[in-house]
């Protein structure tokens, strides 16, 4: 699992964005799996973002909640590289 904090990077504000809009890339996977982005916290949903093959270069849009201290999750479960692009937010509760 990956935590990757989005507040205060890029655009999105620390203090008023609820969710971010990402670009997911995953490239080079040694073996077919599945990707899923979630908002930082202990439970990991059952839904992937993201299924791929072996060797296969594939992208997706998601929409991701941020989690508490500005954060979320990454797990992937085969070796493969991930990137991951914030291409805008969405405001929190007021």
């Amino acid at each position: 699992i990956i935590h990757l904090t989005v507040t205060g990077r890029g655009g999105v504000p620390a203090n008023a964005a609820g969710a971010v809009r990402l670009h997911i890339t995953v490239t080079q996977p040694a073996a077919g799996g599945f990707l899923v982005a979630w908002p930082s916290s202990p439970t990991r949903p059952a839904t992937s973002n993201i299924n791929f093959a072996s060797g296969q270069t594939i992208a997706n849009l998601a929409i991701v909640k941020i989690g508490t201290g500005g954060d979320i999750s990454l797990f992937n479960n085969a070796s493969t590289d991930v990137v991951v692009d914030v291409v805008g937010y969405l405001p929190g509760a007021p």
